[in-house]
């Protein structure tokens, strides 16, 4: 009787304890099941929820480096399993004080101490974790010679020991690697673009799609260095379509003119899925389904025409991509290659998948800007944790209102080897201060052997200071002196950008009614003057409203040394002195841009 009793307790404890250590699988395996077959063909639903129980439970796919949230529900389920044993001790007769009962107890005290341990470590160096897998592709640039180290690095420097004298001239000595190298700032020479992101915005966004239900995935504007008439750069972006309307092409802006074309997909580039589409319409389930570890976010999807006229050109969509890999007791996003799309007769998308890219093989981007984000990001831990928790070491992109829509990760093409990279001026992280004391710039053209090196540059405390707001505000000064015409800065104001381009040089772009009439190139230091180069003929005034122009060209007189020069294609003996120099520096400048570089 006592034994049949016994068995009956302890069959029902080990169907307790099973339900109690298997509803949360069991659970998670029902979702899937709705999600996979309820409503199959929606790739993203698969998709999302596999990256996210591999997130969140089982990061490298095993049980030794699961993730805290794992060890936690192991815990509460050796907790309930305590539960048990004392019932089970307790409806026998035995008692908690039966040594069975306690050994049993004790074992299972110890598993969840275990467990809660594991989770500890793990949700504790979780976010360094994926500092310490960033910065192997970090390298922070220190310039040599000067007054000092510089005060922004001072965290990592000053607790750092010589390194191989190759990569690294130092090494940090924290738990995150840091490396360091003694090295003069570079002179920076990219080439200079020739209108800003919110011109771009504007002039693309105006022009988006022939047909209803079409229009510009935002994030997919992009400045193309290469891709214009003779190596010239211009702007592009993906004609989305939405609902059951597929994706219409890509367009193309030159950046100095009012048109915009398209290359189509139409005829033998026929597509018939679209980013916004919905049920069998949707590229965005393709996509998933096809490549399930694969992700993007929309800022890593730009497009190009492949061919000399964009009216006849063949569009490709091109999207740079990352994998969720496990590292440590966590995932990180690291660079997985591009997918290259393109249409066919049959309407159906040929999606190539290229695991590695080459400089030249694409017109634009192939490296992820989300993934450099992050590796920005995560170059306030190569101090360690107290020296981003306590000193807040780091760096920022800045929040100057002139880069307010656009910050950083500029695409620019380098005169001196060719390649794209992404440029992007920081601030101390954690401050007030606009001052630019580094520069982020990795290269853009290259992707498929890891982590592409992350370069800080970062400037002397006894360089010439750089601040964006202190340069807009020199920008609009010296556009009110040259013209008397007086602009505001802001997202919503005339100055839109200020990007970096060469030496200690930065372009200020003005832009009326949407369109970039003129821009401005300043040096930080003021040592240079300043050159305003006005695109469309006489500079705007405010408002946005042009002059109207004078029936005939009356001649200055030779008292107006500053008359500006109104026609250079007409007669030469009507010009000024002044307006036949600045013709002359005018088709200079136009000349230069044409050689190559």
């Amino acid at each position: 009787m006592v034994r049949t009793l016994v068995r009956k307790l302890l069959r029902d404890a080990l169907l307790a304890l099973a339900a109690w250590w298997l509803w949360l699988p069991l659970l998670a395996f029902l979702v899937w099941c709705v999600k996979h077959l309820v409503f199959g063909g929606f790739g993203q639903q698969d998709q999302s929820y596999r990256l996210l129980i591999e997130r969140q439970f089982f990061p490298r796919g095993g049980l030794l480096d699961a993730a805290p949230l794992f060890w936690i529900c192991v815990a509460i389920g050796f907790a309930g399993s305590i539960v048990a044993v004392w019932y089970v001790a307790d409806e026998s007769g035995a008692g908690p004080r039966d040594w069975r009962a306690r050994l049993v107890t004790a074992g299972v005290v110890l598993a969840v101490a275990g467990s809660l341990l594991r989770a500890g470590t793990g949700l504790w160096d979780d976010d360094k974790d994926a500092g310490r897998f960033y910065a192997r592709a970090t390298v922070l640039d220190v310039p040599a010679g000067g007054a000092a180290t510089p005060r922004s690095v001072l965290p990592v420097t000053e607790h750092s020991r010589p390194g191989d004298g190759t990569r690294c001239d130092l090494v940090g000595t924290s738990d995150v690697p840091a490396c360091v190298k003694t090295a003069p700032m570079p002179d920076f020479d990219f080439e200079a673009r020739t209108a800003s992101y919110a011109a771009a915005t504007k002039a693309l966004t105006d022009s988006a799609g022939l047909t209803s239900g079409i229009h510009l995935l935002g994030h997919s504007l992009h400045y193309l260095p290469t891709a214009g008439a003779g190596g010239a750069g211009v702007w592009t972006a993906v004609l989305d379509g939405s609902g059951e309307q597929p994706m219409e092409g890509v367009a193309v802006w030159d950046g100095g003119t009012n048109s915009v074309a398209t290359c189509g997909f139409r005829g033998e580039h026929a597509f018939d899925r679209a980013f916004g589409g919905t049920g069998a319409v949707s590229l965005r389930n393709l996509l998933a389904e096809r490549h399930p570890d694969l992700v993007y976010s929309d800022q890593d999807v730009w497009g190009y025409c492949d061919g000399p006229d964009p009216r006849t050109a063949q569009p490709v969509v091109v999207i740079s991509v990352a994998r969720q890999t496990g590292w440590k007791q966590r995932t990180v996003l690291a660079p997985a290659g591009v997918l290259v799309l393109k249409g066919s007769a049959d309407g159906r998308p040929d999606i190539d998948y290229r695991p590695a890219a080459a400089p030249g093989d694409l017109p634009g981007a192939v490296y992820p800007a989300s993934v450099v984000r992050s590796q920005i990001h995560e170059v306030q831990w190569l101090g360690g944790r107290g020296a981003k928790d306590d000193r807040n070491f780091g760096y920022d992109h800045t929040s100057a209102a002139a880069n307010a829509a656009n910050p950083g990760e500029f695409l620019l093409r380098s005169k001196a080897d060719g390649h794209l990279y992404y440029v992007t001026p920081l601030v101390p992280r954690e401050s007030s201060s606009q001052l630019v004391v580094a520069f982020a710039v990795l290269q853009a053209d290259r992707v498929g052997d890891g982590l592409n090196d992350l370069h800080v540059y970062v400037r002397a405390d006894d360089a010439p200071s750089v601040n964006l707001d202190v340069l807009a505000s020199r920008m609009v000064s010296y556009m009110a002196q040259q013209t008397s015409i007086s602009i505001s800065v802001g997202e919503n104001g005339a100055l839109q950008e200020i990007v970096p381009f060469g030496h200690d040089m930065w372009r200020g772009f003005v832009d009326f009614n949407g369109q970039t009439q003129d821009y401005i190139d300043l040096s930080g230091d003021a040592t240079v003057t300043p050159n305003l180069v006005s695109l469309h003929g006489r500079i705007t005034p405010p408002g946005g409203q042009p002059q109207p122009e004078p029936t005939t060209t009356p001649t200055p007189q030779p008292t107006d040394p500053a008359a500006p020069a109104t026609d250079c294609g007409g007669d030469p003996a009507r010009l000024s002195d002044r307006q036949l120099a600045d013709c002359i520096a005018e088709l200079s400048r136009t000349l230069q841009g044409r050689l190559p570089s």
